[in-house]
């Protein structure tokens, strides 16, 4: 590795069988399944709210967000919560697999079919023959005054 690479520690979240990576540094926590109480008028991909820890925080379906079938409710779903600042938004996942650590000149470009700059991904790692996609998390909390 040269000396400008930095490594980053990515949490790998599942969607099927497609792997996606959150950088560490905006997941304050990974937690089993709450209950999660509905709330009128959101958008479509807003499950609701869950009460954690003197917070209340809104609750995406992370199926629904990337234009996959809704989440499955399984043993192994989990609520991921990421920080913004001094917002929080949860994600229900399939799974939380791992923490894994990537060299960032490992994520590529992810080509022309996304080049806007706010887009919600930030780039591709191939890692141990499986591609990871990287989420581009301030880009979640754009534009959702949740």
């Amino acid at each position: 590795m040269s000396l400008s690479t930095q490594t980053l520690k990515i949490v790998i979240i599942m969607a099927g069988d497609e792997q996606y990576g959150l950088p560490i540094e905006h997941v304050a926590s990974i937690e089993r399944v709450l209950d999660i109480t509905p709330m009128p008028e959101m958008p479509s991909e807003v499950l609701g709210v869950i009460h954690l820890r003197g917070n209340v925080i809104p609750i995406l379906d992370f199926g629904h967000l990337i234009g996959k079938r809704k989440t499955e409710m399984t043993d192994q779903t989990r609520i991921v919560i990421l920080q913004n600042e001094d917002r929080y938004l949860g994600l229900l996942t399939e799974a939380a697999t791992d923490v894994i650590d990537i060299g960032s000149d490992s994520i590529q470009s992810p080509g022309s079919f996304s080049p806007k700059e706010d887009s919600l991904i930030q780039g591709v790692s191939k890692q141990n023959e499986h591609l990871i996609i990287v989420l581009n998390c301030p880009v979640i909390f754009k534009n959702r005054n949740l």
